[in-house]
């Protein structure tokens, strides 16, 4: 064999070795900025349980009622253990694109991800039959791939497999956050404004003493307000991370071509950006 020969086979073998291991570090940058805003998710301070609790203290104190009646907040209870899940199977997902573009390996306690999930709470909740699919299908899909030492081509299946499932529950997710929590505070918003609008009117009451309700009545309203701009941060994060997945998916032949490359930087920044709006909004 020729020295030409064989710096050409040579040269062919380096290239086919580096054209496989593609450079995944605009991956990582999406998925650790997607996780990251995901986690936020935590610091929402608002459930179904909560907003519960919230009418049944209302009513008891617009009734004058002290007794040892418990609030009954089971289905709500049940409703937040729905999303729960959802949400910690959502983060596990991209926890694992993460590590997977950083060629790191994970081990998932598989319990806590074929737990299925129940059936319909009460009607503004409702889970179908595409919403506890789409769970199986994340949850085994997550399962699978961690139980075997990591592999290149593993990223190109996992998110292939993954990218309707997981963009069904960021929808459920979305959903939740933006309709049903945000609808009730606008519920809880109404039932302050009717509390103090007739308190107000009580003639038996100071200007002074009127003002300072008002007073109040504003103070409460700020705070609700400005839960239903954290819900609503959340939401536009979670969109922006599900039309992200949806280019990584139609880019998978291409992950390493620059346009590529600089459409998943670019989604990074974005959501970094929504991320750091929502810190900035303080309970």
């Amino acid at each position: 064999m020729t020295n030409y020969l064989k710096r050409f086979i040579t040269t062919l073998t380096l290239g086919l070795i580096l054209s496989s291991c593609v450079n995944l570090k605009h991956v990582n940058h999406y998925s650790t900025a997607s996780l990251q805003s995901i986690q936020s998710f935590e610091d929402l301070n608002y459930s179904f349980k909560l907003s519960c609790l919230d009418k049944c203290i209302d009513i008891k104190t617009n009734n004058l009622q002290i007794n040892s009646h418990e609030c009954d907040c089971q289905l709500e209870k049940t409703a937040d253990s729905i999303t729960s899940k959802i949400y910690n199977t959502i983060q596990g997902y991209f926890d694992g694109l993460a590590r997977l573009s950083n060629k790191e390996f994970a081990i998932y306690k598989i319990e806590s991800l074929e737990t299925a999930l129940p059936e319909n709470i009460f009607r503004s909740f409702k889970i179908e039959k595409k919403h506890a699919a789409s769970y199986s299908k994340i949850s085994e899909i997550i399962l699978r791939t961690f139980t075997d030492s990591y592999s290149q081509k593993k990223i190109k299946n996992y998110i292939n497999e993954a990218n309707e499932p997981i963009k069904e529950l960021l929808s459920f997710l979305d959903f939740t956050i933006s309709s049903n929590l945000y609808g009730k505070l606008n519920v809880k918003k109404e039932r302050v404004k009717s509390y103090y609008f007739d308190l107000i009117q009580d003639t038996s009451l100071s200007i002074i003493e009127k003002k300072s309700l008002v007073a109040e009545y504003y103070y409460k309203k700020n705070i609700i307000e400005n839960q239903q701009k954290k819900l609503k941060i959340y939401s536009k994060a979670l969109q922006k991370i599900a039309l992200g997945h949806q280019e990584l998916y139609e880019g998978l032949e291409n992950l390493s071509m620059k346009e590529m490359t600089q459409t998943l930087f670019q989604y990074a920044s974005e959501i970094h950006s929504i991320a750091s709006e929502f810190r900035k909004t303080k309970d």
